[in-house]
């Protein structure tokens, strides 16, 4: 065995049994585990709404990193595990020897021990060691009506999985006088007490009945607690985080099972929300962030097709110009919002309007120019073929991102693949979606001349030469960009070549030249 083997022992996460379940004396929790190897390190951490632990959580062992060791309460440590008190017994049970070792400490005023752990080890009739139990009793800052996570880290690495979490609900006690309930007869009768030092400090006045009648009070008020707890069995907030599972299930959701348990509950109470929004442009934007984190805008490009305007909603306005009344309406600062319009179609472009032109030459999502029907490239079939390069139909939008960090191309072809599969499923059965990368804003850092960059001058001679400079001159030209266009509302004005076959659906306006 090598010096590292020494260090990690080799540990079966599955044998160590871990488990937690409710102490009805509490409010506390009784944790065990099988103790295969006295030299493995066994530390426990508790939580509440999750388990600790921020790695990934499957059921293979993965060692804890340094967050994981300290992501909870530390409510055990084997190398570390003080008590003020040990005894030991030993009982014979169906033939074999099992002796206890119970660990106390002294807590409360007046000072009494309490019962904080133990560790069964069980041999047979012939010696041979059959197994060993180590339990600890956690009741530190325990509440009642409070779900518990534990994480068990075995080892010095700290291994850990699935199989070494567990968890219970702490119950309290809720007064309920039994023994005052019986008849007086009975309860005058009860006079036996217990021999000195074999109760607690609370129970040596106490009759033998009584103290059994208070065994059975205990476990009532384990299962009154237990069914309160019900009452939270569809709250993502308060259930058991072992069902969240079959409640996401129970309304059609997948958990993803790489995050904690906290975050699985954030997705159980956002799932109806997200449901009563599916398909809109807001619901779309949300899940390409949480599923990239990537700021990400939806442009539905139905409103950049080329339509006929109704001419009948043409009003005259000052200065002898028609209103385009679109329906649109416009918020008015201390009354109702009023009917918007616009003195040119709807689409229109303005060639002299730069801040238009560039957003046309560029593609980007405040593009608000209309375009002829883009129905794709057609197939010898007679059909259409269509692609990312396809944008200006009623069935398509455009989700425009800007990556979070500098990425490959392909990289970001092959992330918008992942995306588009998940998107279909919550997409309307008609509407395609086509990614449109925009450049990422680049943040200039403070450039600090004196801690980033240094400078070395001397002299090494004197210079008599007299110098003379010429004048400078810098010469260009520019031309503005030959434009041609047509207008919508003119006859003389056609789009398509409808005679054509098959017909040309080019955008309607572009650039013949620049130099």
């Amino acid at each position: 065995m090598n010096a590292m083997t020494a260090m990690n022992p080799v540990v079966d996460l599955a044998a160590l049994g871990f488990t937690a379940c409710t102490d009805p004396l509490g409010p506390a929790v009784r944790l065990s585990w099988n103790v295969s190897d006295p030299a493995v390190r066994i530390r426990v951490l508790r939580r509440e709404r999750r388990f600790p632990g921020t790695a990934r959580r499957g059921w293979v062992p993965v060692p804890a990193a340094t967050a994981d060791l300290t992501d909870g309460v530390l409510v055990h440590d084997s190398a570390d595990f003080p008590a003020d008190v040990e005894e030991t017994r030993s009982e014979w049970e169906a033939g074999t020897l099992v002796a206890t070792t119970r660990f106390f400490r002294y807590r409360g005023t007046p000072r009494d021990r309490h019962l904080v752990g133990l560790i069964r080890r069980t041999t047979a009739a012939d010696g041979t060691p059959l197994a060993t139990t180590a339990e600890i009793i956690d009741g530190d800052g325990v509440l009642p009506g409070t779900r518990y996570y534990y994480t068990a880290f075995a080892a010095a690495s700290g291994l850990y999985s699935r199989a070494t979490q567990a968890s219970a609900l702490a119950t309290g006690r809720y007064g309920t006088a039994l023994f005052a309930a019986l008849p007086q007869a009975d309860r005058v009768r009860d006079t036996v007490s217990p021999a000195p030092f074999t109760v607690a400090r609370e129970d040596a006045d106490k009759g033998q009945l009584q103290r059994f009648v208070e065994i059975v009070e205990a476990h009532a008020d384990l299962l009154r607690g237990q069914v309160e707890e019900l009452a939270g069995l569809h709250d993502p907030r308060r259930v058991d985080a072992r069902l969240l599972p079959y409640l996401a299930r129970h309304i059609g959701w997948r958990l993803k099972d790489y995050l904690d348990e906290d975050a699985q509950r954030g997705e159980v109470m956002f799932a109806p929300e997200f449901y009563r929004t599916v398909g809109t442009v807001s619901n779309i934007t949300a899940m390409i962030n949480r599923l990239t984190g990537w700021d990400a805008q939806v442009r539905e490009f139905v409103r950049n097709v080329l339509a006929v305007f109704d001419t009948s909603r043409l009003e005259p306005v000052e200065g002898g110009r028609s209103a385009y009344a679109d329906g649109s309406t416009r918020a008015h600062d201390g009354g109702p919002p009023y009917l918007d319009y616009r003195t040119a179609p709807p689409g229109s472009l303005d060639t002299t309007d730069a801040q238009a032109m560039y957003r046309l030459r560029n593609r980007l999502i405040d593009d608000t120019a209309a375009y002829s029907y883009d129905c794709g490239r057609p197939r010898a079939d007679g059909g259409y073929d269509r692609d990312d390069r396809t944008w200006y139909s009623r069935d398509t939008i455009g989700v425009y991102i800007v990556p979070d960090v500098a990425t490959e191309a392909f990289v970001l072809q092959a992330e918008w693949e992942r995306i588009r599969a998940i998107l279909r499923e919550f997409l309307p059965v008609n509407i395609r979606a086509v990614f449109v990368l925009m450049p990422s804003v680049v943040v200039e850092e403070e450039y600090d001349a004196v801690a980033m960059a240094t400078e070395e001058a001397g002299d090494r001679g004197v210079l008599l030469q007299e110098e003379r400079y010429g004048e400078g001159s810098d010469t260009g030209a520019d031309a503005i960009a030959g434009w041609r266009r047509f207008l919508t509302n003119s006859a003389a004005h056609c789009s398509v070549d409808t005679a054509a076959g098959p017909p040309d659906t080019a955008s309607r306006s572009w650039h013949t030249g620049i130099s």
